[in-house]
Order: structure tokens, then C-alpha cells, then sequence
């Protein structure tokens, strides 16, 4: 069959008589999951389907997290599934590390070979247009997700990671209101800098506090559990008392510090670790738990299974992140006792009826 990938803009949207947001609304398959992430999305589409089964890798960066190593475990697992495995011929996944002219050479190699897809986490989102072009017109379609590239001409398969900075913030400030603490410092620990979602989340959590008393006092963390750990300590050797705390991701690493410092409980903002939610459940803190499922790597294979089915899709997509409020922190429900610390409890997403179990993550 063809491989053929055309964009239906806006514009074509209306010379049909049709907004974009209508003929999305319209057209769209499996909305719930496949939601565009503004009315302004274009659609992506074959103009002919394409038979199975297909080839699909994964180009994954950075692998220095257990995010990512569960990331990839999922994807795994996903094509293993009985009805996912009859339409994937083959599949695998290759971790480039944060060298950007790897990965793409990683990818240019996979289009060459005739792969059906190709799925990334761009390690800089600005440098991927010429190879983008070069895979449209090799017939590969490119799905970019997590850290996505900015390009019309691909499938991005997407979480806003603003909102859950911002929602982590949030719920640090309501939880001050709710104590009638109205001024203090709030520690924020970011993630790995030079990356477009690291910027994203910072620029999301200290927009929540313009405006009050409060002062934002930021740290590297480097999505990573011991660098969390050393920065936080040494925030809190350095400022003294913090009013709220929240981590990017390694929240395990901040938390560990506060209780060796003997810092109080406060509000915190968490990634969805196994581990940290419990550490904050067991030791008095509220706050939020909120994430990015690892298993968004198996929505981009979905994504990528439907479009060569026909199915009409945005190119940019939207997907809800997981969160738990502290009321819920409780065993079984938010966290895992008999589950590793490193496990993430955002399993997948209910609204794409993508949801795994513990032994499916955590296979070798």
C-alpha cells in the first residue's frame, strides 16, 4: 500500500464548511484518548491505509531514570499482548543516551530500513525537522512523545507537563491557605536543564506564586533520585525551613533529605513513584502526587496502529496526567508495599483503556 501521510490544516477544514474544532469533533477517532490538544490541531491521516503487520522501534535518550527503563517496559509489553502482537511484525527499542546526532542517526537508520514507525523522546526538540521531512518522504511515520518536537508534519502524542508543575504548585499553595501560612520559601527541584519540558515545568511552577509572598527557591535535580537527595539537603543546610517542597521527578531523593534533616511534613508536590508517595503518606505530608505515566509510550503505539489502520487522528495529541490528592494516599490504592520504591504507580490511562499490571512493568 501507499505510505502517504497528509495534514488536513485549518484552512482546508473550512473551504469544506467545517471549523476545526467541528471537524474534529466529527472525525476524530477514539476521543477520549486521542484528544487534540487545542481546537486549533490539525489532523493527521493516511490517504490509504496501510496493511499489517508493521515494524515500529523506539529511540529513546536519556535511559538514566527508572522512569524510562519502565517507559521502555511498557512499550514492551504492549506489543506482546495478543491482540497488539498479530499486527506488529517487529519491534525494539534502543536508549542513544543525550547525544542528539545519535539519536538521530538511530532513527535515519530504522527509516532507511523500511520501518512502518518510528516512536522518540527527542533529546532536543529544535533538531529533528530535516530528519521529520526525510521519514515522510521515506514512508515512516515519526511519533514523537514526553519530550516531543514541535513539528506539524509528525504524530505528537503528548502531556502537558506545565499543568502538572502547576498543579503541584497548586496544591502546595491551597494546602499554606488552608494553615493561613501566607509567606515563606518554597522549594522547587528541577529537572535535567537544557531540556524544553524541564523549562516548561519551572516556567509552570513559579507562574502559580507570582503574585504572593512567597519566595520560590529553585534546585537541579536532574529527574534523578541521589542528585534530588544532595540538592535538597543542601537547600535546606542553606535557607533553613521550607514552607512547601516539590520535585520535578526523583521525589524519593527530596523526601529522604527532609527526614534526615528532620525538616517538618509540608505540603508537597511528587512525581508518582512508588516510593516516594509512600515515604509522604507514612511521615505526615499532604500535597499531590502527579505524573507522567511511563506507559505513554504505549499510547504513541496505539496512536501509531490506528493512523495505519485509517483511523482519523489529531497530530497533536492530548493526554490527562494521573494524580492522587493526599486524601488518597493510602496503601493499595496510591502506593504499592509490596512493590519496589522505583516502581511509578501511573500505570497507563484509563481513558485509553490502557492500563498494566505490576508484573508487566516489572518483568526483566
Amino acid at each position: 500500500m501507499g505510505k502517504i501521510w497528509k495534514l488536513k490544516t485549518a484552512a482546508l477544514m473550512l473551504a469544506m464548511g467545517l471549523g476545526a474544532s467541528g471537524a474534529m469533533a466529527a472525525e476524530s477517532y477514539f476521543p477520549e484518548c486521542f484528544a487534540p490538544w487545542d481546537a486549533d490541531t490539525k489532523q493527521l491521516s493516511a490517504v490509504t491505509p496501510r496493511e499489517g503487520p508493521y515494524r515500529i522501534a523506539l529511540v529513546n535518550g536519556f535511559a538514566g531514570n527508572d522512569w524510562r527503563i519502565q517507559m521502555i517496559r511498557a512499550a514492551e509489553s504492549y506489543v506482546k499482548r495478543p491482540e497488539i502482537a498479530a499486527k506488529v511484525k517487529e519491534f525494539t527499542a534502543v536508549s542513544v543516551g543525550n547525544d542528539v546526532a545519535a539519536q538521530i542517526a538511530a532513527i535515519e537508520n530504522y527509516v532507511a530500513a523500511g520501518y512502518d514507525a518510528v516512536l522518540f523522546i527527542a533529546v532536543n526538540p529544535e533538531a529533528f525537522d530535516a530528519v521529520i521531512g526525510r521519514a515522510n518522504q521515506a514512508g515512516t511515520l515519526l511519533v514523537s512523545f514526553d519530550n516531543v518536537v514541535f513539528n506539524d508534519n509528525h504524530l505528537i502524542v503528548d502531556i502537558d507537563h506545565g499543568e502538572i508543575a502547576a498543579k503541584k504548585a497548586q496544591a502546595i499553595l491551597d494546602d499554606l491557605k488552608a494553615k493561613n501560612i501566607t509567606e515563606g520559601k518554597v522549594l522547587w527541584v528541577r529537572g535535567l536543564q537544557g531540556n524544553a519540558t524541564e523549562k516548561q515545568q519551572t516556567e509552570s511552577f513559579k507562574k502559580v506564586f507570582e503574585g504572593t509572598s512567597f519566595e520560590v527557591v529553585e534546585v537541579v535535580g536532574n529527574w534523578d533520585v541521589g542528585t534530588s537527595q544532595r540538592v535538597t539537603a543542601e537547600a535546606v543546610a542553606a535557607h533553613g525551613k521550607f514552607v512547601g517542597v516539590a520535585n520535578a521527578y526523583g521525589s524519593m531523593g527530596s523526601i529522604q533529605a527532609l527526614l534526615d534533616a528532620k525538616h517538618p511534613a509540608v505540603p508537597f508536590g511528587s512525581d508518582t513513584m512508588n516510593g516516594a508517595v509512600r515515604m509522604l503518606a507514612e511521615n505526615g505530608f499532604t500535597g499531590v502526587a502527579i505524573g507522567s505515566s511511563p506507559s505513554v509510550s504505549a499510547v504513541a503505539i496505539l496512536a501509531a496502529l490506528s493512523s495505519f489502520e485509517g483511523k482519523q487522528m489529531p497530530q497533536r495529541i492530548k493526554l490527562p496526567p494521573p494524580s492522587l490528592p493526599s486524601t488518597d494516599w493510602k496503601d493499595g490504592i496510591a502506593y504499592f508495599s509490596q512493590l519496589p520504591a522505583s516502581f511509578d504507580t501511573a500505570t497507563g490511562f484509563k481513558e485509553c483503556n490502557l492500563l498494566f499490571t505490576a508484573n508487566e512493568l516489572t518483568a526483566k
